[in-house]
């Protein structure tokens, strides 16, 4: 009787190319794992900003009123942040005395200008809060505007304030991480 050698295990051809496979695999899935986790993060801390902007205008109109000359700055009380900067450059933002930045808990910057309130021109008709979420400058800078009616919108730029005033504005140029809210 003739006893058959079954080979038990694999060949070392076999598992090269299983790991040939496992690499080509990783190599295409891995930086789109990375990019949604940054794109996700992003979002996570717009949309706190977002909340936190329109929740202080609300405490804020409760308790005092809302005036012409009510700026971002006086909002600032009913905000949660870790510190306020006026002399550093964080992200793609850069924090002055007139453009003061607010760092948040969850490693956002948050910056408003102390010039621009609800009784200004056509283009300075709201308080402008410019948001850079990862702080390094690589994701998109988003403005929110709280207008004096109450309503949140947001614009995209280098922090510069929209001409279109009051009037809706078109969120067509928003960053990705604002786009795709639902």
């Amino acid at each position: 009787m003739k006893k058959l050698n079954a080979s038990k295990g694999f060949t070392l051809a076999e598992l090269l190319i299983s790991l040939a496979i496992l690499g080509v695999i990783a190599t295409f899935t891995i930086p789109k794992i990375l990019s949604a986790t940054s794109s996700s993060q992003n979002t996570a801390i717009a949309k706190e900003a977002a909340s936190m902007i329109s929740g202080a205008f609300s405490n804020y109109t409760l308790n005092y009123g809302i005036a012409g000359g009510t700026t971002g700055g006086a909002m600032t009380s009913f905000m949660n942040y870790v510190s306020a900067d006026t002399s550093s450059t964080l992200g793609s933002l850069t924090c002055t005395a007139t453009a003061v930045c607010l760092k948040l808990h969850n490693g956002g910057v948050l910056q408003y200008s102390t010039s621009m309130n609800f009784n200004g021109t056509a283009s300075t008709n709201g308080i402008y809060f410019n948001l850079d979420p990862d702080t390094s400058g690589t994701a998109t800078q988003a403005t929110f505007i709280q207008f004096a009616n109450g309503r949140l919108t947001t614009y995209t730029g280098n922090g510069g304030a929209p001409t279109s005033g009051g009037t809706a504005l078109s969120t067509a140029a928003d960053p990705t991480y604002i786009a795709n809210w639902n």
